[in-house]
Formats: structure tokens, sequence, C-alpha cells
């Protein structure tokens, strides 16, 4: 078969290896016969190929290995100082110390009056969350949903101006209802309830 100009690989990786390995079996060899020679010993055997060529790559695994970790142990100190310098750097934000009830409701009003409903409901909700936090009913978390609130609401039998309240919050953030000044009058009916209770 006839290859056109240009179309064969002219090198690779796995051609070099052989070249290497056999520049260095002749080496050996060369070697080997001189110091035949000078002994006068008989011819020693010839090595496998295949062991040859295992040696020759558990020796370039083992010069790689040996200079990663030489790397590694010169560039250590400078890593560890980049992490402490990073770790110093990062902001830390102080822990907000948590709103009461009474705060919630005074900023639910201060909202109403600017005329943002949806803000003045939300408002309402997270002071009757704080509510039943710190009348020790229903402890607050973060990851608790709505549903879950509910699902507590009805195991301690407590008043439905609670479920008013919850069930309002949920309409607003998932149903995208529209809170209006009359949603924002139930809502606060339904806290007036909860402080009377």
């Amino acid at each position: 078969m006839v290859l056109a100009a240009g179309t064969f690989e002219k090198t690779s990786l796995d051609w070099q290896a052989q070249q290497i390995f056999q520049q260095v079996s002749e080496w050996f060899e060369s070697v080997l016969g001189q110091v035949n020679r000078n002994l006068g010993s008989p011819e020693l055997p010839t090595i496998p190929e295949w062991i040859g060529r295992s040696l020759f790559w558990l020796i370039v695994v083992a010069a790689i290995g040996w200079v990663g970790w030489q790397l590694f142990y010169l560039l250590r100190p400078y890593w560890q100082r980049w992490q402490a310098d990073l770790a110093t750097q990062s902001v830390v934000i102080p822990e907000q110390p948590q709103k009461t009830a009474a705060v919630w409701l005074q900023q639910a009003r201060s909202a109403h009056r600017q005329g943002d409903d949806p803000l003045a409901c939300r408002l309402l909700y997270l002071a009757t969350l704080q509510r039943l936090n710190e009348r020790g009913l229903i402890g607050q978390e973060s990851s608790r949903t709505d549903g879950e609130y509910l699902n507590l609401l009805s195991t301690l039998k407590l008043p439905a101006p609670y479920q008013v309240l919850i069930q309002t919050h949920e309409q607003l953030c998932f149903d995208r209802l529209a809170a209006s000044a009359e949603t924002y009058d139930r809502c606060w009916q339904a806290y007036q309830e909860i402080e009377r209770s």
C-alpha cells in the first residue's frame, strides 16, 4: 500500500518512548558488553522487551511522583498562607438579634401607613410566628413551611386567626394573591384576636 506524501504521522508519544527505550537498551548493552569483555565472562542473557518497557515506565512514574512530592512540600507554605489570608479577608456578618413580635407589629403598621399592604401582611405574618415562638407554642425554624405551621396549629387546636394569617401569607407568596387594604384589614383583625387570646 502506498501512502500519499504528507498523510502519515511523523512522530507520536509512543514512537518517542520506543526510541528512548531503544537508546537506553543499546546503552545498557554496550556497557554490559564492555564489562563482559573486561571480565572475560560469558555474555549475559538479554532482558525481554516487556520487562524493559515496564521498568522504563516505572522509573518515569516514580520520577514524576518524586517531582510532584517535592513541589508539594515547596508550595505548601504558600498555599497555607493564601488560605489564612483568604480566611481573614472573609466578611463576618454579625448575627442579627431576633425581633420581638412588637417590633414586627410596629413595622407592619408603618408599612400599611405607607401604602405597602403586601409588606404589611408579611410583617403581620412574621409577628404571628414570633408570637408563637415567644409563647413557647411553636418554635421558629427557618426551614419550616407554611404547611408545616398549619399542621402544627391543627395539632395544638389553636384559634383560627393564626390560620388566617398563615394561609394569607401562603396565598400572597405562592398563589400570587394581590394584597389590598381589605386583605391587610383581615390580617390585622386576625392578629388582634391573637393578642387578645
